[in-house]
């Protein structure tokens, strides 16, 4: 009795203690052995609660693409420490082949460069001769003149059209608030002539002077038996109301674009155009970039800048010749004196001849 239980006690003292080593063994073991994508997916979750929403979406979509172009090569149990730069250079080119984007492409590597970041630290090396920086793209900024035919057109009231061009001129004259700030303004934010918001991506606080023309759109889009300051959300649950955003956002876009066609313009207006026109034009009246930026709640001037358009032809000549005029004062400082004494040596001398012929 007392033999098997000593025997019991060493042998099962034994198997634990091989046990406890053998678990140790797979914890360590198993996060190398699974698939990237599982590895991924585990740790988007668990970064969850410490990135915004837009943040972990952005990484879930650049997930979904990766992992379909792992399964068309027949990688999907590739693992994190298997990725190579072939890998992710063959992940470039094949969204590039399905139509994707250039910037589109850029946002996934960025993402997926992110997820590789935490799983292994190995996204620099990987990376390294990728380009993930977003191109330069079209400006989205249109001039004074559209935005005059904008609110001179004729639209049938209360249309999808109608409502599309009053929340267009909304955000125009609310210094380029953005889409999601427009649709999320509860009517409370809107007191003592002035509207109040902090921006959804920056958390920066934004006043805005409501002007004539902006207290125009607010009466024609209000409506009373909404705590929102535009007829656009109506759930109360946070997930359905992000959805309801979602679904309006691609609705706007769509009738913009209509709109854009009936104004015979060449490029689209689209939800970010009052953003960038309000910037544009703003600058172009001689507003400092510092005063622009803090308008929009941008965290620092170089974003500023990328919402600015680029100069026309006619006022870089003028540019290019105030230049050369200042630098023609510096260089000849005295030319333009000497260019003058003759004309005054001239008069003085017919002045003189004149009082000799009077006198």
């Amino acid at each position: 009795m007392n033999i098997n239980i000593s025997f019991n006690f060493y042998f099962g003292r034994k198997w634990l203690c091989q046990s406890r080593r053998t678990i140790k063994e797979l914890n360590d073991k198993t996060p190398s052995d699974k698939s990237f994508t599982v590895r991924a997916k585990e740790e988007i979750e668990k970064a969850r609660c410490l990135c915004s929403r837009s943040t972990t979406e952005n990484r879930t979509t650049a997930l979904n693409a990766f992992e379909k172009f792992l399964h068309e090569r027949g990688e999907e149990t590739t693992t994190a420490d298997g990725l190579t730069i072939d890998h992710i250079k063959g992940f470039e080119k094949w969204q590039l082949d399905h139509g994707r984007k250039l910037n589109y492409v850029r946002c996934n590597l960025r993402n997926l460069r992110a997820i590789i970041n935490r799983i292994n630290g190995k996204g620099p090396e990987l990376f390294e001769s990728i380009r993930t920086a977003n191109a330069q793209t079209e400006k989205r900024a249109v001039n004074a003149e559209i935005i005059s035919k904008l609110e001179e057109c004729q639209l049938p009231r209360g249309s999808r059209k109608d409502l599309a061009r009053n929340i267009f001129l909304f955000c125009f004259y609310a210094m380029g608030i953005p889409l999601i700030d427009a649709v999320h303004l509860r009517k409370s934010q809107y007191r003592d002539g002035q509207i109040v918001y902090y921006r959804h991506k920056t958390h920066r606080q934004v006043k805005i002077k409501v002007a004539p023309k902006l207290k125009q759109m607010i009466d024609r889009l209000s409506h009373n038996d909404s705590p929102y300051l535009l007829p656009i959300l109506t759930a109360k649950d946070n997930t359905e109301t992000e959805r309801q955003y979602k679904r309006f956002q691609q609705n706007y876009n769509r009738t913009l674009a209509r709109i854009s066609e009936d104004l015979g313009m060449e490029s689209h207006l689209t939800s970010y155009t009052p953003r960038h026109t309000w910037a544009s034009i703003a600058f172009e009246k001689g507003i400092n970039i510092n005063v622009i930026s803090q308008a929009l709640g941008h965290a620092n001037t170089r974003t500023t800048q990328n919402y600015i358009r680029e100069l026309s032809g006619e006022q870089l000549n003028e540019a290019n010749l105030m230049v050369i005029q200042r630098l023609e004062k510096k260089i000849h400082p005295d030319r333009k004196g000497m260019a003058e004494k003759p004309q005054k040596v001239k008069k003085n001398k017919k002045e003189t001849n004149k009082s000799d012929i009077v006198g």
